[in-house]
């Protein structure tokens, strides 16, 4: 793919993922202050949601087939350019999803008897966590996009495992940012 193209693209693929991560951070909030949904039922039914994506995953292996015709082209590009890592990268992605949909059950049975906690939620740890969210998502795509994008299919042996590696310590890190933000501005 020539380089304009790719630019093209990438720059598509970064507007349509900000802009499904605000609207879905939009919906969140609507529905826990419009709706009033409990917290509980909230993280069970994203616990299904994320399960069923992970088990359809699993029976869809291989495709790359999307709703959004841009995520499907970056689909087929990423499939030719990364190789087997493509398909190891998509089985460990649905494996974490059915991982993250077990962690939303046990949250959700085990916070049953929390108050809804979200309606005394401080505006600015929300707008914080949102910033974060955005500012993680647009740091890793960038990323991701520099390694494969400059990358023959030989250099991307053993992208997988890195790029988990990578995403568990980013992970860590913003945990410990967030645990800080939360007890410097929250707490007091």
């Amino acid at each position: 793919m020539e380089q304009a193209a790719l630019k093209k693209m990438r720059t598509k693929q970064i507007a349509i993922s900000n802009l499904f991560v605000g609207l879905m951070i939009i919906i969140f909030f609507m529905l826990i202050q419009i709706v009033k949904i409990q917290l509980t039922h909230f993280l069970f039914c994203l616990g299904i949601l994320i399960l069923i994506q992970g088990i359809l995953g699993f029976i869809r292996k291989g495709t790359t087939k999307s709703f959004i015709p841009i995520l499907e082209q970056v689909a087929i590009y990423e499939k030719e350019k990364l190789g087997k890592e493509w398909e190891k990268e998509k089985r460990l992605d649905h494996v974490w999803k059915i991982i993250l949909s077990v962690i939303m059950f046990i949250q959700s049975f085990t916070l049953q008897n929390v108050d809804n906690a979200f309606s005394d939620v401080d505006p600015a740890l929300i707008i914080f966590l949102f910033l974060m969210v955005l500012a993680i998502l647009n740091i890793s795509m960038l990323f991701r996009f520099r390694k494969i994008d400059r990358s023959t299919v030989g250099e991307l042996t053993g992208y997988t495992k890195e790029s988990n590696i990578m995403a568990i310590a980013l992970g860590f890190f913003m945990a410990i940012v967030i645990f800080i933000f939360i007890v410097i501005f929250i707490l007091p």
